[in-house]
């Protein structure tokens, strides 16, 4: 009977002094890793903006100025003919 006496002292002092440590620690891994979850979750996010607008800008349709010369006066004397590739009409 003293034995387990003994061991069951053992065990409460041993716990008594690993508990509050044990608590500290488990407090700033918590911490720790949800510091890191959110600084990880704005990285993605600025990512995947920047790539969403790396497409826009290569979807975007080319805004060229006019060319300042008119267009060439066209060629023929008579009406455009049906088949030509000119009005059908």
């Amino acid at each position: 009977m003293a034995v387990s006496f003994r061991l069951g002292r053992y065990l409460v002092l041993l716990l008594g002094n690993w508990s509050v440590p044990l608590v500290i620690g488990i407090a700033l891994g918590v911490g720790l890793s949800t510091w890191q979850l959110t600084e990880e979750a704005d990285l993605l996010e600025e990512i995947f903006t920047r790539s969403m607008q790396s497409v826009v800008e290569s979807c975007e349709a080319a805004t060229d100025p006019p060319p300042d010369k008119p267009s060439p006066a066209a060629s023929g004397t008579g009406p455009p003919v049906a088949g030509d590739g000119g009005d059908t009409g």
